[in-house]
This record gives C-alpha cells, structure tokens and sequence, in this order.
C-alpha cells in the first residue's frame, strides 16, 4: 500500500536531483559531451564500467580515458588506437588493469567494425539467447522484468570474460543498469535517451550497497540480499510513486541519502 508521505518525500527528492547541475559531478558528464549515437554509447558505456568507488576518482580516471578520445571514442574504436593496453597489467583504476580496459575496446572493435553494426543497440536487437538458457519458470517479479533482463543477458553474452562484466544476472549487475539507464531514460534532464530498446517502466534500478541500504530503511525492500530479485523488488515497488519512470526514483534515493532526510 503506498505511503503518501512517502509518494510527497520521494517525488520531491527526485525533481531536487533530477536536474542539469547533477551531471558536471556525475559519470554520465562523459557521454553528454558527444551528439553521435555510437560515440555516447562507448563513452557511456566504458563510463558506467568504470563507475564503482569514489565519483573524484572514477571522473578523474575517466577524465584521462576520454582525453585519448581526442573528441571521438568511436575513431578511438575504429583506428585500433586501444592497442597500446595490451597485455598492460598496470594499474588503471582500482582492480582493473590496462589490459582489461583493452580487451572491452576490443570487443567493442569486433562487435562494430568487425561484424559490421552501426552501433552496439543494433547489434543487441540482432542477438539471440539461447533457448536451453532461458528460464522457463520465472517468478511473477522476473515476469515484470521480462524485456530488462533479456536485454542484460544479451549485453553480458557480448562481452564474454571480461572483466567488470557480471557472468549473469543473478548479482544486482548494478554498472549495467546504470547504463541502460542512462541510454533509455528521455526526460531530457541528466539521461541521455538514444535507446529504444526498452521503455522507461522496464528499466531496472542500478542496486549498490548505498541504494540497497537506503531502500530497506524506507521499507521499499525486504530481501536480505543486495542481487538483481532485490533490485527488482526495489524497481517494482518505485513502479508505485512513479508510475511511468520508476527508475527516477534512483535520483529520489540518492538525494535522500544526501539530505539525510526522514519521512
């Protein structure tokens, strides 16, 4: 049953965080610097990767990724100029090495210039799971989050191995959810909007440790564990204060966290 001072508190703190000034200390800065599709989808994308431990260093660390770019992450791709990361096993940001970062680039090369798709969504509309995979006995929550999770397992497929990427969707794959976040969300506030392959409603909270905390203290969830069934449950009860974009609620939780307000 929805609190109403709950629907007030949550509703206010998303239209607070939800706003332009958000993105100039936040990841997703990164992508909005570029117009073409294929070029936010890489910048969003290695950005997202990148997006665990403390935002001063994640945006430091991304700030000098996207220097190399020289203005196209797409050309970065296309001209193979990632090579220089192979079998680097220096340190590039906390637990991932030059060669991890490499091997992300080189997949990016074959999903786009090898096998030839415009960008990486056109190449997720044309991957087929594997039946014998597919669960064919999905509880009524993962039944509401049909088109989401087949949309995770066919980006998981398309980075097999690599570093940084879940090997499923049983953890919260919480990076990847960041991503389809900001490629679907196209309220033209922080999100960037290019994707079609999901709605708004579909989308499924990006669930770290902080926004799991915070959603068990507002009783949005009751699962003892921070993993996708309770990122799910999270996204459905949201569903309830916001109807069409529950995932604004991502904004409402983080403002929440950061006013240290109560209901």
């Amino acid at each position: 049953m929805m609190n109403n001072n709950m629907k007030q508190l949550l509703n206010s703190l998303a239209a607070r965080y939800n706003r332009k000034d958000f993105i100039k200390d936040d990841p997703v800065r990164f992508p909005h610097r570029y117009k073409n599709k294929t070029d936010v989808e890489i910048s969003a994308f290695v950005s997202a990767w990148i997006a665990y431990g403390q935002r001063t260093q994640i945006i430091k660390t991304l700030e000098r990724l996207h220097a190399e770019y020289e203005g196209s992450p797409t050309e970065f791709i296309r001209q193979g100029k990632f090579m220089r990361y192979k079998d680097d096993k220096s340190s590039l940001y906390r637990f991932f090495k030059g060669e991890d970062y490499y091997s992300l680039c080189e997949r990016f090369h074959t999903v786009l210039f090898e096998e030839n798709y415009p960008d990486l969504e056109s190449r997720i509309v044309a991957t087929e799971l594997d039946s014998r995979k597919m669960k064919s006995n999905s509880t009524a929550i993962e039944s509401s989050f049909t088109e989401a999770l087949s949309v995770l397992e066919k980006i998981i497929s398309l980075f097999p191995n690599q570093k940084g990427i879940p090997k499923d969707t049983s953890s919260a794959c919480k990076r990847l959810c960041l991503f389809l976040r900001w490629m679907t969300r196209n309220d033209g506030v922080v999100d960037l909007g290019f994707w079609h392959l999901l709605r708004p409603g579909e989308l499924i909270i990006p669930l770290d440790t902080h926004v799991y905390r915070l959603s068990r203290e507002l009783n949005l969830c009751e699962r003892n564990q921070a993993d996708m069934k309770a990122a799910m449950e999270i996204s459905l009860r949201l569903r309830e204060y916001f109807p069409d974009d529950p995932i604004a609620g991502d904004f409402a939780l983080f403002g929440y966290g950061v006013s240290g307000q109560s209901l």
